[in-house]
Formats: structure tokens, sequence, C-alpha cells
């Protein structure tokens, strides 16, 4: 006599946790993960009431930035132009300046400038020591 056997039927795991578990996985990765923020412009603006400060001419470092070019202008020595930031900043860290706390660098940008582009400008006259900035648009 031959003997059939009887096929079992594999039982199924249950996915009803599942989602239990992914929630906990993802709650878990959520609170263990490290975020870096990286750190944006350091401004400080004017109080709300302020008075609006003015400067002597003189003391105002104008920086036009274009779309393939920087130009700085002071009385003192005229106009000059520079066609890559490696050029404008060695020539920044040359300039004599006196009083430098006292002193404004204006950066002017066109409406065509890159934003990385001013961020390179305000970086060179961050670390050139310019403590009074401000930043305006070309009309």
């Amino acid at each position: 006599m031959v003997k059939l056997k009887k096929k079992k039927d594999l039982e199924e795991i249950s996915a009803a946790s599942m989602s239990d578990i992914a929630f906990l996985l993802l709650v878990f990765f959520m609170v263990t993960a490290v975020f870096f923020v990286k750190e944006g412009l350091n401004i400080s603006l004017p109080k709300k009431n302020s008075e609006p400060v003015s400067f002597l001419r003189k003391n105002v470092y104008e920086i036009l930035v274009t779309q393939d070019k920087f130009k700085m202008r002071n009385p003192s020595f005229g106009t000059k132009e520079y066609t890559d930031l490696k050029e404008f900043r060695n020539e920044l860290n040359k300039l004599e300046i006196q009083d430098l706390p006292n002193k404004l660098a204006l950066i002017v940008t066109t409406g065509d400038t890159k934003y990385g582009k001013m961020l390179d400008a305000l970086s060179s006259v961050q670390l050139r020591g310019f403590e009074k900035i401000s930043v305006r648009k070309m009309k």
C-alpha cells in the first residue's frame, strides 16, 4: 500500500506589527540623527527707531560686484578694477587703511550678480577687518 503524504499548509508571517516596527525605527533614527546647521550671515540690523548713520565720502570703500569683475572706489585712490577674486583680495589686503573700525565697506551688486560672488566680496571685506559693512543692489 502506498501512503500519500498530505501537503502541509505553510503558515504566513503576520505583517500586522510591521508598521509599528517601521514607525519605531523611524522615530529612533530621527532622534539619534545629528543635524548639521550651517551658519548663515552674521548680521546686526539697526534698532527700530534708530537714526541713520552718516559717513564721510573718504571713509566709504565702495565695492561694485558684477558678473565678471570687482571694482573698488574711494576718493583716496580712485577706482580700481579686478578681474578675479584672488587679485581683489590681494589688493584689498595691500591697502593701508587707517582707523579701520570707523570705515564703511559698501558692497553694491547688480541684478545679475551671482549670490556666491557677492558672498566672496563680503567675506573678503570681513577678513580685511571692516566692521561696518553695508550691502545694496544697484538701481
